[in-house]
């Protein structure tokens, strides 16, 4: 009787392994919202969801009840939260531990994953799923793309066409590299976003004191969290570079010429250019570089150019190894014959209306997308016909940091017969940041016969919609 016992107890305990609920968890240590649809996603397909996530303002759970409330019913997105502060390697794998207990996971899907003092949590999550044998983003890609004089170096290695470039520790590295590639020359943090603290230099007198105001503005900034992921990583030759992004800037020729992004389907093994963005109007400010307005289709290039563009972007893509992915991969065509030039590569999907962007022009839903990229799911299809009428999306940036007062004339530039949609990112009332980098305030999703009917809608834009912000009121705030 005990041997049957035993039999039967081993049986239903398989069964029971083989009945347990399937889990998708999601991971990210900064923009926790924009994982809620995702999350919404998974929950439909039938998966159980979970969230590893910094605890949430007080705004950040207002808005989410009223996601869940407006659009799911009442239904909560998550099965489970793991608030934590601490997002290194062995707290995430312990955290994943837990959830194991109750549920397979399937999937781990980051939302942008950033440096901070843990290290690089995309990272983190990506050598988690290869542990599990899930689909990742792999890890090494995630950090060449990340450190952006890794990126450069990966490039060099496998011989594609890229600039010169050095890594400035200090003011003799900094003349020593800017005297090899000469000006006009740029510097930027080597992993920065949000085009914060680009600053371009004409001569050594202007070189020095541009580091010099880097080094002052790097502790203390916006994006301190970031700058705080201290880190370790060899170099295509094998070397290992030790990076402290507080105390150093990479150093690269600048590249006159016309600057789009690409946006890129990366599966396992294929590497899909969707969409070019032609970035019609640029401002080139002292300490940022602001992307006002982008068409789409392109308006400024020929069918060769945006060939030898998308056939840059996807030999930049191999040459770092993303997977699993819907990549932004911005590129400058160069003036002077330097051709084709990967300016950066973000494995996640770009800003402003992006994803708008992708839904519209080529029917890419990025949310369902992300989640059958990393549960192995995802079926791409043969080709991807872009809609020939133009788009553009438009951002209109704080002119500088402070106490966010008030916006007028949202109304009236919703009212324009080309405007299909505009979003307000931040709430008024809210502290923004604004002097070294791009902070935009609202967002707008257009449609026109041509690129001059959008540029003059542009241009009404700017003359209808006005920002009122107080300096004085500047609280030394992280990015939220």
């Amino acid at each position: 009787m005990k041997k049957y016992t035993d039999i039967k107890t081993a049986w239903t305990g398989g069964l029971d392994r083989m009945s347990r609920p399937q889990a998708v968890v999601f991971i990210d240590n900064v923009l926790v919202l924009l994982l809620a649809r995702r999350a919404s996603y998974a929950q439909d397909l039938g998966y159980r969801t979970y969230l590893i996530a910094p605890p949430m303002l007080e705004a950040h759970t207002e808005a989410m009840a009223q996601y869940e409330q407006t659009e799911r019913d009442g239904r909560p997105t998550y099965d489970q939260i793991f608030p934590t502060e601490h997002f290194d390697i062995d707290t995430l794998r312990t955290l994943l531990a837990e959830i194991e207990q109750e549920a397979d996971i399937k999937g781990l899907v980051v939302g942008n994953g950033p440096f901070c003092k843990d290290g690089l949590v995309g990272a983190h999550v990506a050598t988690l799923a290869e542990e599990r044998g899930l689909p990742s983003q792999n890890a090494e890609a995630l950090y060449l793309c990340g450190n952006k004089y890794l990126m450069r170096d990966s490039f060099r290695a496998d011989g594609l066409n890229t600039i010169d470039f050095g890594l400035a520790v200090d003011e003799a590295s900094l003349l020593t590299h800017a005297s090899r590639i000469g000006y006009p020359v740029l510097m930027k943090p080597i992993n920065g976003v949000a085009s914060h603290l680009i600053l371009k230099s004409n001569n050594e007198a202007e070189l020095l004191g541009n580091f010099r105001l880097a080094m002052e503005k790097l502790p203390g900034s916006a994006f301190q969290d970031f700058y705080q992921g201290v880190h370790a990583f060899p170099n295509r030759q094998g070397e290992l570079m030790h990076f402290d992004p507080m105390r150093c800037m990479l150093l690269e020729q600048y590249i006159p010429g016309r600057e789009v992004s690409i946006e890129m389907l990366i599966t396992e093994d294929r590497c899909i250019p969707l969409l070019v963005h032609d970035k019609v109007d640029i401002s080139e400010d002292a300490r940022c570089v602001y992307e006002n307005l982008a068409i789409v289709p392109p308006v400024r290039f020929t069918q060769e150019e945006c060939n030898a563009l998308e056939a840059c972007a996807v030999q930049a893509v191999q040459a770092v190894g993303l997977k699993n992915t819907v990549a932004h991969v911005e590129l400058r065509y160069g003036e002077n014959g330097l051709g084709p030039q990967v300016l950066e590569i973000n494995p996640r999907m770009g800003g402003a209306y992006i994803m708008e962007s992708l839904k519209t022009m080529v029917g890419v839903d990025h949310n369902t997308t992300h989640v059958e990229l990393m549960t192995g799911t995802f079926q791409p299809k043969a080709t991807y016909d872009v809609l020939p009428e133009l788009h553009a999306m438009m951002v209109l940036y704080a002119p500088h940091g402070g106490l966010f007062q008030a916006i007028d004339g949202i109304e009236e530039c919703q009212a324009l017969p080309s405007v299909l949609k505009t979003m307000q990112p931040f709430p008024v009332g809210h502290i923004i940041h604004g002097d070294d980098e791009e902070v935009s305030l609202l967002l707008i999703w257009m449609k026109g016969d041509s690129a001059q009917q959008i540029a003059e809608t542009g241009q009404k834009i700017r003359e209808i919609v006005t920002f009122k912000i107080d300096p004085s009121d500047q609280a030394n705030q992280p990015v939220t």
